[in-house]
């Protein structure tokens, strides 16, 4: 894209044509005198600038031995976020007192690039359990024949939409419940992935440590792997990509570390990774198991300026006490984009991408500032949580949450959220340990 940018700006500055920002006075429409007019450069003089460009940039290396290097890109990401918290006594007395304030969600820096058709990334997070912490860093090999890509490193397992999903282009500021108990995060592995049909569907599957640290480091003698795979299909997709179905299921057979397993959850809000943060509704403690499987079912229905979400977990652990356990999870999301625009759709990797707005808020329009309304989404959510199993009491928790983002720009936003939660005691009577409400707010940037 710089070189073709660089590439027209050049032919366009010969030609004599005005910049869209620089007026026309009358006595230049007139067609010059040829005799004015300079020689065309030649390619090789265009490539040599174009080279030029690319130095100031800094999108293209050049080794110590003279050799070309591969291209690199940059990339970075903050959010801050803002909670504010109301319980009632009963939600006190069960859970504690949940405390509001101010922390920084994500401020990341990635470098990735491409030399042919190998590429990596390396990037690093210095807001969450680690400070830093690693997340992406891999080395992949892309456009193999019948295999598609291949990459080695800590990335994420191709589990759940929502999670497969970028963070930055997620509708609420967390995912929905069944994805911190259940849906695999990054971790250390190998992967293949794929389209097919004319990328109107995807596959994806790998082998994974099942629990690597911060650092993408899990040591022990067990088995302790997981084989996950995700397979997404496009029932329809119409109208220039504004009106679409996306199917999917996932799977994910697991060993556990250490010859335990733990499921737990906060409700769908996080402070950060300060101490004290948000405490766990609903816990399972261990659970003496050598493996346990994860299957996951997804949808996502576009049509025009309104999206239809919702994803089930279902995670099946066998244990010599109780013989197999089940523990489930489940949400439901309605968004409505109010200025018209929708939400577009990744083929390569079935996920959606980040919400363009058709009038920035702010933006320079003829060398003129001008100002439109960005674009503006209202969202709710239902989510639910049963970690009951067996003689495994863990509890049930429910979350009703109601958003509301502004999108400056493709970049900036600006997002509200109102989650009500409310748990359910191990004897599964509703409202057992009282309700409590958090108002949270949330202000990033992300290139």
């Amino acid at each position: 894209m710089t070189r073709l940018l660089a590439t027209l700006s050049l032919l366009l500055a010969w030609a004599g044509v005005p910049r869209a920002d620089e007026g026309v006075e009358p006595a230049a429409a007139a067609a010059p005198d040829k005799a004015d007019k300079p020689a065309a450069p030649s390619v090789e003089a265009l490539q040599k600038r174009i080279e030029a460009l690319e130095k100031q940039t800094g999108t293209k290396t050049v080794t110590s031995a003279g050799l070309p290097g591969p291209v690199i890109r940059w990339s970075g990401q903050f959010q801050t976020d803002a909670y504010f918290w109301t319980q009632d006594a009963v939600s006190r007395a069960a859970v504690g007192d949940i405390p509001n304030g101010v922390a920084f969600r994500r401020a990341r820096v990635a470098m990735n690039g491409d030399y042919g058709p190998t590429e990596f990334r390396i990037e690093g997070d210095m807001a969450l359990a680690g400070r830093p912490s690693f997340l992406d860093v891999f080395v992949g090999i892309k456009n193999l024949p019948g295999v598609g890509q291949v990459r080695v490193g800590h990335f994420f397992e191709p589990f759940s939409l929502e999670r497969y999903t970028a963070n930055r282009f997620v509708t609420f500021l967390e995912r929905g419940l069944p994805d911190q108990p259940f849906a695999p995060a990054r971790n250390t592995g190998i992967l293949a992935r794929n389209t097919y049909a004319n990328q109107r569907g995807t596959w994806a599957v790998g082998v994974f440590r099942t629990d690597s640290d911060v650092f993408g480091d899990d040591t022990g003698d067990n088995f302790q792997s997981a084989v996950t795979g995700r397979v997404t299909g496009l029932v329809y997709d119409e109208d220039a990509g504004t009106r679409y179905l996306h199917l999917g299921v996932a799977g994910s057979f697991r060993g556990t570390k250490g010859g335990t397993v733990r499921f737990r959850s906060q409700p769908e809000a996080r402070l950060g990774a300060t101490t004290p943060n948000v405490p766990f509704f609903v816990d399972t403690g261990d659970i003496a198991a050598g493996d346990y499987s994860l299957l996951g079912l997804e949808a996502l229905l576009t049509e025009g300026s309104v999206s239809l979400q919702g994803e089930w977990i279902g995670t099946a652990v066998g244990t010599a006490r109780d013989g197999n356990l089940l523990f489930q999870a489940w949400y439901t999301t309605v968004t409505w984009l109010v200025t018209g625009e929708h939400r577009p759709y990744r083929r390569d990797n079935g996920t959606y991408e980040r919400t363009v707005p058709t009038r920035d808020f702010v933006r320079t329009d003829g060398g003129r500032t001008a100002f439109g309304p960005g674009a503006v989404e209202l969202a709710l959510r239902l989510s639910h949580l049963d970690l009951d199993s067996g003689s495994v009491r863990g509890g049930r928790l429910t979350d009703l949450t109601a958003g509301v983002n502004w999108y400056l720009n493709p970049y900036f936003r600006v997002s509200a959220n109102y989650i009500h939660a409310f748990p359910g005691e191990s004897n599964r009577k509703p409202n057992a340990r009282g309700q409590s409400d958090a108002l949270a707010m949330r202000v990033s940037f992300e290139f």
